[in-house]
């Protein structure tokens, strides 16, 4: 299992200094919430987002959090500053009963094709590597085993499935196609791979917004410095900027400023 209450227990302690897309009554309150908590970590707001994103750059804050910023303005500046061909995305989750996850893809851009979710998936263990987190990957696909007569698509999803566990075990990781049993992968893994971004993006917002599941953010797995991404929809941000002060506390690399 995926020790998120000690991550985040890190952050609080740290001194990292998060900046995140948040003004006004949103800003109060989760600074509130964190001083509440006794954190140690510094919060400062951003109504912008490319000097959020430049204060990351040149190491002005230690972390990002997109807060309620526009999520395509965000990327875009993010594509721009740290020259990413793609922003790879990998939420943190705790289901109804608090286990907590990683889901990927989740934007719905995002992980179209075979070869981008393997490179998703391979990304997401090396970024979470200063965790010390021990993380198998659940790959799930649009149908079961014996579905794949029912649909040409079925069975291409499935046999991707395949194929994604089978080179993730080749490279020495842990892996196991789970076809369309999210509930199993849920249970035994601690990176759930969907089909698609689509897909992820519908897994997280119904598990979330209508399951009761708890969304602590989504961290770009594919950059030299900590940002995690968040739903606009969220009423509280404390989670994500825990996580992110956590995560920087953990000594991510940091881009040398010019």
């Amino acid at each position: 299992m995926l020790d998120l209450a000690g991550l985040l227990s890190r952050g609080c302690a740290s001194s990292a200094r998060v900046g995140i897309g948040l003004t006004g009554n949103l800003l109060a309150s989760t600074r509130e919430k964190i001083e509440s908590d006794s954190c140690r970590l510094s919060l400062t707001g951003f109504g912008d987002s490319s000097l959020l994103v430049s204060s990351l750059r040149d190491g002005e804050i230690d972390a990002a959090v997109r807060g309620t910023l526009s999520s395509s303005a965000v990327l875009t500046e993010l594509k721009r500053a740290f020259s990413l061909p793609e922003v790879m995305r990998v939420a943190v989750l705790e289901d109804r009963g608090g286990r907590p996850f990683l889901l990927a893809p989740v934007g719905i851009d995002e992980g179209m094709d075979m070869q981008s979710r393997l490179t998703l998936a391979r990304a997401a263990v090396k970024y979470f590597e200063p965790t010390g987190w021990d993380i198998r990957t659940g790959v799930l696909s649009k149908g079961r085993i014996e579905d794949a007569p029912r649909s040409e698509a079925i069975r291409h999803s499935l046999d991707e499935g395949e194929q994604i566990a089978a080179s993730i075990r080749a490279d020495g990781g842990a892996a196991s196609h789970y076809s369309i049993l999210v509930e199993d992968a849920v249970k035994e893994c601690e990176l759930v791979l969907a089909p698609d971004g689509v897909s992820g993006n519908l897994m997280f917002r119904t598990l979330h917004f209508v399951g009761g599941g708890r969304a602590y953010g989504a961290p770009v797995v594919n950059m030299d410095r900590v940002f995690v991404d968040t739903s606009r929809g969220k009423k509280d941000f404390a989670d994500p900027v825990l996580l992110a002060a956590g995560l920087a506390s953990l000594g991510y690399p940091r881009l040398v400023k010019a």
